[in-house]
């Protein structure tokens, strides 16, 4: 059985600066919170308050909506954690356990699957 690596690129808003890399975790629903693995990059719609104790437990964040100046952001910078926002339905087009790059920098969200 062979495997082909493949490599998706999203672009986003640089939110917060640095870079990590980790595993996908996604929060689709409430249940899915209670599951976050350390060091992972959380996938989220929108940071909402009852999720900022998660964040000192990622190493970055994706959010789809948001903004630099929104609630998610400011916390990531202020726990020197990676952000990227306004990667429309990255919810929908990342999986749990892919293994992500997040550049808080440039805004570049790197996708890494092996088909």
């Amino acid at each position: 059985m062979s495997t082909e690596n493949s490599t998706t690129v999203y672009s986003g808003v640089a939110a917060a600066p640095g870079r990590a890399s980790g595993k996908a975790y996604v929060i689709r629903n409430v249940e899915d919170i209670m599951a976050v693995p350390a060091g992972s990059i959380l996938v989220i719609r929108i940071l909402h308050p009852h999720l900022a104790p998660l964040l000192p437990r990622v190493a970055g964040l994706l959010v789809e909506e948001g903004a630099i100046l929104q609630h998610a952001t400011t916390l990531a910078r202020e726990c020197g954690i990676p952000a990227v926002v306004g990667i429309r339905d990255a919810r929908s087009l990342i999986q749990n356990g892919e293994l992500l790059e997040v550049n808080g920098y440039t805004g570049k969200v790197i996708v890494k699957r092996v088909d």
